[in-house]
């Protein structure tokens, strides 16, 4: 199975052989590792039916039915410790759901050694949640695929040796040390949209608190790719 650049990117991070693909849609990433002889088995998880509709249907076409299970449910719901999931992955959503799910999820997420998320949005709560609950992010990818931009974080038990900056819960720290050409790019891209925006505000509004508030991030930004 040929997966995109952003699933293939997420697969190959994967290093246990019990998974549990949170959101898993159509089970293009289970079948994936499967297939590949990275995986020896999967749980694909889904909150809708018609999605793991779809799943089961791609699992058959595979004749992967005995090794990847496909469950019904919210987040980690349906996921008990006697699964001996090592890791879990959750794509494709916003941050502040995938924060949601780990949280009910607690118990689950304390005994599985891996965690593999690619949120949406909100991606800095997402980086602060992990060190809050004792997880050291070990890869911090940011990637661009059909013109869009994606941040793939991989998080183990451990706690993280120095303190992020403000800009390195924004974008990653290993994403601005290993200077992400991709994320210059986007930092650039967001650099001219505030600069609209503070244009704006100074030509029509000229509220002193707003503008002070992009100009610090505007100079934030700037800041992180100065020396990229």
């Amino acid at each position: 199975m040929d997966l995109s650049y952003r699933l293939n990117t997420i697969a190959k991070k994967v290093t246990s052989k019990i998974i549990a693909d949170i959101g898993t849609d159509h089970a293009y990433i289970p079948i994936y590792l499967y297939e590949n002889n990275i995986i020896e088995k999967a749980i694909a998880c889904d909150i809708s039916k018609g999605s793991l509709d779809k799943a089961n249907e791609n699992i058959a076409k595979h004749n992967f039915q005995n090794v990847i299970e496909t469950r019904l449910g919210n987040g980690l719901e349906k996921i008990s410790l006697q699964d001996d999931v090592e890791t879990i992955i959750i794509a494709g959503m916003g941050g502040m759901l995938i924060t949601n799910i780990l949280q009910n999820g607690k118990s689950i997420i304390k005994n599985c050694g891996e965690l593999i998320l690619q949120p949406q949005k909100d991606i800095d709560k997402v980086r602060y949640y992990l060190h809050k609950n004792h997880f050291k992010i070990v890869e911090d990818d940011f990637i661009k695929d059909d013109c869009k931009y994606y941040t793939i974080i991989k998080a183990k038990n451990g706690i993280e040796e120095i303190s992020y900056t403000q800009e390195e819960y924004i974008f990653g720290r290993i994403s601005i040390q290993n200077k992400n050409k991709v994320l210059k790019e986007h930092i650039e891209i967001e650099i001219s949209k505030l600069q609209k925006i503070l244009t704006n505000i100074i030509n029509n509004t000229n509220s002193k608190e707003r503008i002070m508030e992009i100009e610090n991030k505007i100079y934030l930004y700037n800041n992180i790719i100065k020396n990229f």
